[in-house]
């Protein structure tokens, strides 16, 4: 690839030290995705993870300990050798080793640096019942993402781990403290605090209502929903008044994980997942609006425009594709 007088030479330990940082971050943002947690979650075993960087990187670069060799022999870390330059090719092998690592450990390939394809995994086994399958149905977004098989409730995560991640993230430890969650996602969660400012926003009307206005969730809700407008993800009139879509499909994935880790039995894994399901009948007509509310509510959990953009993404997989079990299930089945 050529340079202008302006640009300076590529460095080639930077970009690959580029590369390892956004799969280590894609690693990170995957793992609270998956348990839901605040900000500020380390990753475990970080040392382990780069060490799986280097390699698939070494794999695919033969010569990179010649080159960092022969950086170290320079005296200059983050040198070149004179004359060395990194191709096009070069560069965009760099970003395919951070994308294909966040997808091994993700739920997306990112195919440029614009668009992310998501896919469906199904176990296809037939183990299941359409009312189970419809009960897994309402936490799909969350089992795209984790490339988790929509039509079984078993999992590729390690046991110990959830545990581990259950007890840190949620406080989940037994029985008695997955109830509890449970019954938090539905009479709080992360929708209690939206809602409200979606109240006030329906009825003050938006003009009135500013970012900066009227608390931090207001702000974080104000600008999802401007966000979502934006972008056409829907009209102002579809905007939902609800955002417990998110907290549903949270629940119906910690009835999973709680049931793997043996706090929950198989029977009380359902019971929970009905209770997931009759919530969103209650609240919404079809897959689209529970979809939006998904979007809007994993938007202003964090106040992230990324989050929103990810999660409509996999809903509008979720509404479009042929193995989905959103086009399969009619919603009022």
């Amino acid at each position: 690839m050529g340079k202008t007088d302006n640009q300076p030479e590529a460095n080639y330990a930077e970009i690959l030290k580029a590369a390892q940082e956004q799969a280590l971050k894609a690693t990170q943002e995957q793992a609270q995705a998956l348990f839901g947690n605040i900000p500020g979650f380390q990753m475990p075993g970080l040392e382990d993870l780069q060490a799986q960087i280097q390699a698939q990187m070494q794999a695919c670069v033969p010569d990179l300990d010649q080159i960092q060799a022969a950086q170290a022999a320079m005296g200059a870390p983050g040198g070149m050798p004179a004359g060395m330059t990194l191709s096009e090719e070069e560069m965009k092998l760099n970003m395919k080793l951070a994308n294909d690592y966040a997808q091994a450990l993700g739920g997306y390939q990112q195919t440029d640096m614009e668009t992310e394809e998501w896919e469906i995994e199904r176990a296809g086994d037939g183990q299941l019942n359409p009312t189970q399958l419809r009960l897994l149905a309402f936490g799909a977004p969350l089992f795209v993402y984790n490339s988790e098989q929509v039509d079984s409730y078993g999992s590729e995560y390690d046991t110990d781990t959830i545990k581990d991640q259950m007890s840190d993230w949620w406080g989940i430890k037994d029985h008695a403290t997955t109830w509890q969650t449970v019954r938090w996602l539905l009479e709080e969660g992360h929708h209690a605090e939206a809602d409200e400012a979606l109240r006030i926003l329906h009825e003050k009307g938006r003009k009135t209502v500013t970012s900066g206005t009227s608390g931090e969730k207001m702000q974080d809700v104000v600008l999802i929903r401007d966000l979502m407008l934006q972008q056409e993800y829907c009209s102002a009139a579809e905007i939902p008044s609800t955002v417990i879509a998110w907290d549903l499909v949270r629940i119906v994935n910690v009835a999973r994980w709680t049931y793997q880790c043996g706090y929950i039995s198989v029977d009380e894994m359902w019971q929970i997942m009905e209770i997931a399901g009759k919530e969103a009948l209650q609240h919404f007509s079809s897959w689209e609006e529970y979809g939006r509310s998904f979007v809007l509510g994993r938007g202003v959990w964090h106040g992230e425009p990324e989050d929103c953009e990810t999660a409509q993404e996999i809903i509008t997989t979720l509404l479009r594709s042929a193995q989905s079990p959103w086009t399969q299930i009619p919603w009022n089945e």
